[in-house]
């Protein structure tokens, strides 16, 4: 989805700026309007700041079809340069959890085949039928595949290629999840474009880590901390590991204030 009156233009990355309900009608008809996959990227603060100083990875960004503004920083980035006319202000927040449960129900209802990558120990996905939790509420009883695809993604083996394309040739999935983490995941999904349309794949998503809180091995946020765009620092409580990357927060806001003093053109 290029710059358009769906979109606002952050950080020169045209991201979606319209309801999660709109969205959805928007995907229900492009789907069946392309013969290739729809590819939908879930920006935060801490990606665009690794696609101020990886070009490699903007492009990545850059080759898909819808950005969606996963991460509340875009929200409040987007608000304070509107207030110096310096963007559009983006109309609400859409979390790759949430979109990712919608289209979880969407296939469900269309009977789409689908095939989760990436991740590591989720072998009961392989059973027949997971129960995907979040929210506290299950989504229901889905027919799913699991493949965690690779060891480590920055250097695939021959072998796991082989299995990987297998797979997909074998399962035909219609919707694909890809959660090996930013940017592996982009990177994976647009080098990977040929074998996902050879499969016939409708829409591939990168989820980052929301294979945890769909299996509920995390508990996600209750909603009223989720209402506060603080849900990053309920799962940093429950994975004090990722402290590391909270880092790219302070560079966010440097990034926004060196928009805000730009020279209007």
């Amino acid at each position: 989805m290029k710059k358009s009156d769906q979109t606002v233009l952050l950080f020169k990355m045209p991201i979606f700026s319209r309801s999660k309900s709109e969205l959805l009608n928007w995907l229900q008809h492009a789907v069946y309007r392309t013969q290739n996959p729809l590819v939908l990227f879930t920006p935060n603060p801490e990606q665009v700041v690794l696609a101020q100083k990886n070009p490699q990875f903007r492009t990545f960004l850059q080759h898909a079809d819808v950005l969606i503004p996963d991460g509340i920083g875009l929200l409040w980035a987007s608000r304070l340069l509107k207030l110096f006319g310096r963007s559009e202000a983006i109309l609400e927040r859409i979390t790759g959890i949430d979109l990712a449960i919608d289209l979880l129900e969407w296939a469900k209802k269309e009977q789409w085949r689908v095939l989760l990558l990436g991740g590591k120990g989720y072998h009961q996905a392989e059973k027949n039928k997971v129960e995907l939790v979040a929210n506290g509420n299950s989504t229901g009883k889905l027919q799913l595949q699991w493949l965690e695809g690779h060891e480590n993604v920055s250097r695939p083996t021959k072998d796991e290629e082989a299995k990987v394309a297998a797979a997909f040739g074998r399962i035909q999935p219609q919707l694909v999840f890809v959660a090996f983490g930013a940017p592996q995941q982009e990177e994976w999904v647009i080098h990977h474009l040929n074998l996902l349309k050879k499969s016939r794949v409708k829409m591939v998503m990168v989820v980052g880590g929301s294979f945890d809180i769909l299996f509920g091995k995390l508990k996600r946020a209750p909603w009223w901390l989720r209402g506060l765009g603080l849900e990053w620092l309920h799962r940093l409580v429950q994975e004090p590991h990722r402290a590391r990357r909270q880092l790219a927060l302070p560079k966010f806001i440097g990034l926004t204030l060196q928009e805000l003093l730009k020279k209007k053109r």
